[in-house]
């Protein structure tokens, strides 16, 4: 069968190499490009990286490195210093520039200025990441359920049950990926034996950005229902029942809740905000017992995914 062609013009195939890329690469790459301008201007030099011969490339760049700082003064955190490296290589490669900052020995000199000074900001202690997010024990999951933040009881237990859920079953990251989802996206099917279980069809993440290089998983994640008192299967068809007719089974799965709902339906026709669905952790945590037993340990939605690496491992 003889292929057919549709011509393109230069405007749609821009458009095509802007998709490309993931936005959160691109605006790395915009913000680092734009503070080696800022400092070659500060410093009478040329602004665009690309104009430089390989030679004076290098030299500017480890003068660059010796002397970037925050806009505060105080210095960038150490794995902050290699994303800047590899922001502005995707600069170059983005103009053709012959070489590459990061692979190629013209810019040794360069690199070790770089590697030298994230080592010492590491020996002053820095990129330790104290106040990582931690995970959860079974004894403070256990506080959640007890207190009621999890659970089928109200509709905002409901909700943060589907979010904890969905989180240990599927490994989801805490925000972004959430926000994404959408009902079509899930699927209840049955096995062999005639268990129930639910199987989610991922769509495009900031870490799985789509295109040619798509790597599926080998295996489907599933969730199966356990007929038990949690029975997560339950949960998830219980909060699609509380939706309203026409999006029980369409549209965004995180849904604004109606906290003092008057009839069956709990939930709202508008999505629930990325900012509401990257606090429920810490809104959980505020609301319950956790708040003074866990005092001193920093939740967030990332402890969700923590817990499950944690699950795993034992």
């Amino acid at each position: 069968m003889a292929s057919r062609f549709v011509e393109a013009d230069e405007e749609f195939i821009e458009e095509l190499k802007n998709t490309s890329e993931n936005k959160n690469t691109k605006r790395s790459t915009d913000y680092w490009t734009n503070i080696f301008q800022q400092w070659a201007k500060m410093r009478g030099k040329n602004e665009q990286l690309e104009s430089y011969e390989v030679p004076q490339l290098n030299e500017a760049l480890a003068q660059f490195f010796a002397e970037l700082r925050k806009g505060s003064g105080k210095e960038y955190e150490p794995d902050s210093l290699k994303v800047m490296q590899a922001a502005l290589d995707r600069y170059l490669r983005s103009k053709n520039y012959p070489k590459s900052i990061v692979r190629d020995t013209e810019f040794l000199s360069s690199r070790k200025v770089l590697e030298g000074k994230a080592r010492k900001l590491r020996e002053l202690g820095m990129g330790k990441r104290p106040n990582k997010a931690q995970s959860l024990t079974k004894e403070e999951e256990e506080i959640l359920w007890e207190n009621g933040q999890l659970g089928d009881k109200t509709p905002r237990s409901l909700i943060n049950t589907v979010w904890w859920l969905l989180t240990m079953h599927f490994g989801l990251r805490g925000r972004q990926e959430h926000h994404d989802m959408k009902v079509e996206d899930f699927s209840f099917q049955k096995d062999d034996g005639g268990v129930e279980f639910v199987t989610f069809s991922e769509g495009l993440t900031k870490t799985r950005g789509g295109g040619l290089r798509v790597k599926p998983r080998l295996a489907t994640p599933k969730m199966f229902a356990t007929g038990e008192r949690r029975c997560p299967v339950a949960f998830l068809k219980k909060y699609l029942s509380k939706r309203p007719a026409e999006l029980k089974t369409a549209g965004p799965v995180y849904l604004s809740v109606i906290d003092k709902p008057q009839t069956s339906v709990w939930y709202k026709k508008v999505p629930m905000g990325k900012n509401t669905i990257n606090n429920i952790m810490k809104t959980m945590k505020e609301n319950s017992p956790l708040k003074d037993v866990c005092q001193d340990k920093k939740l967030t939605n990332h402890s969700a995914r923590k817990t499950v690496v944690k699950k795993l491992k034992t």
